[in-house]
């Protein structure tokens, strides 16, 4: 049976316009393809040109790209996956060997990309034994962290990784030249281990572990003779003779109430003369009421930072104050942001206001306290008046300005040249006063600093901050 021709004409021109809308379809498609192919030449080619650098040039980018990977990458502990490794960043090295075989070969050609050796439970050991072989015997970086919340048993859960994380660290001691332990679980059989290590390319030794107080942990010269920088936390029970005579700087950060003995600690410094920069966090030391007022001088200490915690005794920073004597002190900062309350502070700063003059040789103060700025202020012009650079947090900037703006401070830091912001957040009406009150007195300052605003924009923000800091000294 035949259709009328009116019909197949129309189901004829329904076909046509349907092939003809699939030959549209698929010229997109060619065209897309076409495009997508020429973007693929052109990044091989763009590959090819990074390839044909030489393998020093390479090598040196390849250096520059990890340096600033491992620069940004911060201590970050995971209270809420406390089986899941604290490491937030992905290794650029190994990315790098898995672009091109030309890339491939220079990063692994190149030992000193391989020096970093991260250390953690229910890891992959045949990640750690790639590293420690294509180091090829170079000084190793090594970095134990590990923590663990509340209620669980790591040692019970993670029996076979402790020794073999142990194992690894001690066994590699005679080529290590920076080591970090950061656990909150005991480990006391690497403790023992560290104690008995030769270590002769060993610099620097963070060391945050659980109190163990049936033993004694020295650090000698013997043992390590190129040490410079030394970071205790949690303040284990340590020699108080450490006569380490290349030691720079020290760290130590206590626990409230649980600080070493003030007999302790004088005797601790007592034997590290060499110390240039000395950094004390939350309560190191334990003063009591009855404590000596024993001083011990620090001649070549030329940085002291504090940073009290929460909850320290009324007599901490005081006892501080009565126990050290650093006579070339030229930098110090005074972080109170952890502080839960004001009497502690002035109690310190009535203490320094009383006192002869303590600082004379102090050139640079750094301030970050939320209380007020005003009696910060009141007690640094006393104890130390030359003072040539002033850094102020947010919470002190228009507090600390306003009181050196005061008609009655004319005479107060004559010798400050540089006001460094840490913090964008300031009225910009107090520090124009302050700058044109300097410039009246003849006492102009020369230079004003921003610490900077970080993240990816930062740089771009950083430059229009500073050009109306400039332009705030040219009024």
């Amino acid at each position: 049976m035949f259709q009328p021709r009116s019909a197949a004409e129309k189901e004829f021109a329904e076909l046509m316009s349907k092939i003809r809308e699939s030959e549209r379809a698929l010229d997109a498609m060619y065209r897309k393809a076409a495009g997508l192919g020429r973007q693929s030449r052109s990044h091989e080619g763009n590959l090819s040109d990074v390839s044909m650098l030489p393998v020093e040039v390479l090598g040196m980018i390849f250096k520059e790209v990890i340096g600033q990977s491992s620069a940004c990458m911060e201590y970050q502990s995971s209270p809420f996956e406390p089986d899941e490794p604290e490491w937030p960043v992905v290794r650029p090295e190994l990315l790098i060997s898995h672009v091109s075989k030309y890339w491939r070969a220079v990063a692994i050609g190149t030992p000193s990309f391989w020096t970093c050796i991260r250390l953690y439970v229910n890891q992959s050991v045949d990640l750690v034994d790639l590293y420690l072989t294509r180091s090829r015997g170079l000084p190793l970086a090594i970095a134990f962290r590990q923590h663990f919340v509340c209620g669980i048993h790591p040692r019970q859960a993670y029996a076979a990784d402790y020794p073999r994380i142990t194992a690894t660290i001690l066994d590699h001691m005679h080529i290590c030249c920076r080591l970090e332990i950061c656990t909150n679980v005991p480990v006391p059989e690497l403790l023992d281990g560290l104690g008995r290590s030769r270590a002769p390319f060993l610099n620097e030794i963070v060391l945050h572990h659980p109190r163990c107080n049936a033993r004694e942990h020295t650090f000698s010269s013997s043992s390590f003779p190129t040490l410079t920088h030394l970071e205790l936390g949690q303040l284990m029970s340590i020699s108080t003779t450490m006569p380490i005579k290349t030691l720079t700087s020290l760290t130590l950060a206590g626990l409230p109430a649980s600080g070493l003995p003030a007999a302790t600690f004088l005797n601790l410094l007592s034997g590290l003369q060499s110390l240039s920069r000395l950094v004390l966090l939350d309560e190191v030391v334990d003063f009591d009421r009855s404590h000596t007022t024993d001083v011990v001088e620090m001649p070549s200490l030329r940085s002291l930072m504090l940073k009290p915690g929460p909850d320290i005794s009324r007599i901490y920073l005081t006892g501080l104050m009565e126990t050290l004597l650093t006579p070339a002190l030229e930098d110090l900062v005074l972080d109170f942001t952890n502080v839960s309350s004001p009497r502690e502070i002035h109690l310190f700063l009535r203490h320094l206001k009383r006192a002869a003059p303590r600082f004379l040789s102090l050139r640079h103060t750094t301030i970050s306290s939320p209380f007020d700025g005003f009696d910060i202020a009141d007690a640094l012009v006393h104890t130390a008046p030359n003072i040539e650079g002033l850094s102020l947090s947010r919470y002190n900037v228009d507090s600390v300005l306003t009181y050196l703006t005061h008609d009655g401070r004319r005479e107060a830091f004559p010798k400050l040249q540089t006001l460094q912001f840490e913090s964008p957040r300031f009225d910009w009406d107090v520090v124009l006063s302050f700058l044109c009150k300097r410039k009246q007195l003849g006492r102009p300052l020369r230079c004003l600093k921003f610490k900077g605003f970080g993240g990816s924009k930062g740089k771009v923000l950083d430059r229009l901050f500073e050009t109306l800091l400039e332009a705030c000294l040219a009024v």
